[in-house]
């Protein structure tokens, strides 16, 4: 019989047994968990910390010129990147940062930025982006430990400096952009990738994974035509070379569709080493503006013939060479006598210009300058486009601003505002907006067709009487080109000094608008040349440049003549190939 205190010791010795047991099951869970999932764990930690997500670069789509010829491409290209490397001591880190700074020219600042990650033990470092395969060639022939290579692509513009300022450019790291490259960027670029890659100690591939895989970008074909762009180059380099002129630009458009066939901007730069030198940044056909002077009087003109203020056989009397109007003194920049209205315009007399646009309103003024767009931008698809200046006539003067506005001055435009001005001749008044992109996702996107800005008549009228014999026996005869009749306006403007608050007698801006030929207008054109030291006058300096792109532009298109030619000219085609 068994006692109290036996059957308590065995009730005792069970539940003892029951939590021994017990605790060796949680014992044996918890071994296995560490051993096999806790592995996991573990193996995923090393991993995370011994990954990077790299963005992998799509493609960037081509430029072409409107015939297909390439402008900008990206050609392939290495970027190296380095990482810490195991046990390796800070003496080694920092020879192997000194010979990759003798090979690829890093900076001090960059060698010590790269030894301060290096020190952090930073899994990833760039060294240096799209370098050249051959220089990557002679980093890799070192087999320094840590040094990696991924491929990129490189920006790159076969033609140089042939419309620079077209394309703008694209730096190194494409954090900097200008011209189309950065107006489409969107649409150029694509759509970057991402991969994952595991590394184990001493820095070696463990994984590679994509996540994304990139989009490449989308080509773009301008409406340059690479060939007029050459001409137009050539030609504006010459003058302003003879002329010794600060800046120079020349624009060549398609007057019926706005498309820019042409737009050179000097000094520029090559495209491959963008930015370039500070003082070829600048776009001044689109991005500067000023006082265009006297082919400002083609919209005067619009001004006083559509509301049919003055006549056509009007005469005005400037043989004092002078007129003085509330203290303003405005001079002919040679003596004549009474002239008619069109010959007020041939010859370019201010004084002239001053007594026929008296005869409209200050509103009336402001109305038909508003109407030709200017202080507004043109919309042509590049960045930075200047809208100029043109003020209310509640801040004009209300003696002097409309004389002076009436030849050029108080007034502000870009190169490209007066040729889409002058354009309104040459489509028989019609307002077009210019363009540079001719296909793309984004071409058909117009925005306003063609406006109406004066009669199919003043216009027709205007340049039969008057615009053709500013060329003919006016102020741009040395524009004169055989076989073709010429439409066009010169303008020679003083500069504003701001150091004197007055006009530079020494300093001018010159121009010459127009287009050809007038039977069936081919090319609108503006050349500027600012600051010329040698012949100041846009008829002297501007209108011969006009002339000789003119004659190699419609060789070119094949042209026929309007009238026939001397014997001496020869009309053999000029063909693509004729340009370095």
């Amino acid at each position: 019989m068994r006692t109290f205190y036996e059957s308590d010791i065995r009730k005792r010795t069970l539940v003892l047994s029951f939590i021994l047991a017990a605790w060796a099951v949680v014992v044996a869970l918890r071994l296995v968990q560490i051993q096999v999932f806790g592995h996991a764990r573990a193996r995923s930690a090393v991993l995370d910390q011994n990954r990077d997500k790299i963005t992998m670069e799509p493609q960037r789509g081509r430029i072409l010129d409107r015939h297909g010829e390439i402008l900008a491409c990206s050609l392939p290209a290495v970027s190296v990147n380095i990482r810490p490397v195991e046990k390796e001591t800070p003496a080694a880190e920092r020879k192997k940062v000194r010979s990759l700074q003798g090979l690829l020219g890093l900076s001090e600042k960059e060698v010590a930025y790269i030894l301060g990650r290096l020190k952090d033990k930073s899994n990833f470092t760039y060294v240096k982006k799209k370098i050249s395969e051959e220089e990557a060639a002679r980093v890799m022939a070192l087999k320094l430990p840590g040094v990696e290579f991924e491929p990129a692509t490189r920006r790159h513009y076969p033609l140089r400096s042939v419309a620079a300022h077209v394309l703008g450019g694209l730096s190194l790291t494409e954090d900097s952009k200008a011209g189309v490259e950065a107006r489409y960027d969107d649409i150029l670029k694509g759509e970057e990738g991402v991969k994952v890659v595991f590394k184990v100690s001493g820095g070696r591939d463990y994984q590679t994974q994509v996540i994304k895989s990139p989009v490449p970008g989308r080509d773009l074909i301008l409406t340059i035509d690479a060939t007029m762009q050459y001409y137009a180059e050539k030609e504006l380099a010459r003058a302003m070379a003879e002329h010794e002129a600060a800046w120079g630009t020349v624009i060549v458009m398609e007057p019926f569709s706005g498309e820019i066939l042409a737009m050179a901007s000097l000094p520029n730069y090559d495209v491959n080493d963008y930015p370039g030198p500070k003082n070829a940044w600048m776009n001044r056909a689109v991005q500067l503006s000023y006082e265009p002077g006297s082919t400002f009087k083609i919209v005067t003109a619009a001004a006083v013939r559509e509301r049919n203020r003055v006549g056509f056989s009007d005469v005005f009397d400037c043989s004092a060479g002078s007129i003085t109007i509330g203290g303003l003194t405005i001079r002919d920049h040679e003596r004549v006598d009474v002239l008619s209205f069109p010959n007020v315009l041939i010859h370019s007399s201010n004084v002239g210009t001053v007594l026929f646009a008296q005869r409209i309103s200050n509103e009336e003024f402001h109305e038909t300058i508003k109407a030709f767009r200017f202080g507004t931008k043109t919309g042509v698809d590049l960045p930075r486009e200047d809208s100029g200046i043109v003020y209310p006539p509640k801040d004009w003067n209300k003696r002097t601003s409309l004389p002076h506005i009436a030849i050029g001055y108080e007034v502000m435009a870009t190169p490209l505002q007066i040729l889409q001005a002058m354009n309104v001749y040459a489509t028989g008044g019609l307002l077009v907006r210019p363009r540079v992109v001719r296909q793309g996702p984004e071409a058909a996107e117009d925005g306003d067709g063609p406006v109406r800005v004066i009669s199919e008549k003043t216009a027709a009228e205007l340049v039969g009487r008057v615009f053709e014999g500013v060329v003919e026996e006016g102020t741009a005869k040395l524009g004169r080109l055989d076989g073709f009749r010429i439409a066009g306006k010169t303008g020679t403007a003083k500069k504003f000094d701001r150091a004197t608050n007055t006009y530079n007698s020494g300093k001018y801006t010159a121009s010459f608008v127009g287009f050809v030929p007038v039977g069936r207008p081919r090319l609108a054109m503006i050349v500027v040349l600012d600051e010329p030291k040698e012949g100041f006058y846009g008829g002297q300096n501007c209108a011969p440049v006009f002339r000789d792109i003119a004659r190699q532009v419609l060789r070119y298109l094949r042209v026929p003549p309007e009238r026939p030619l001397p014997a001496r000219i020869l009309t053999a085609g000029i063909t693509k190939g004729e340009r370095p």
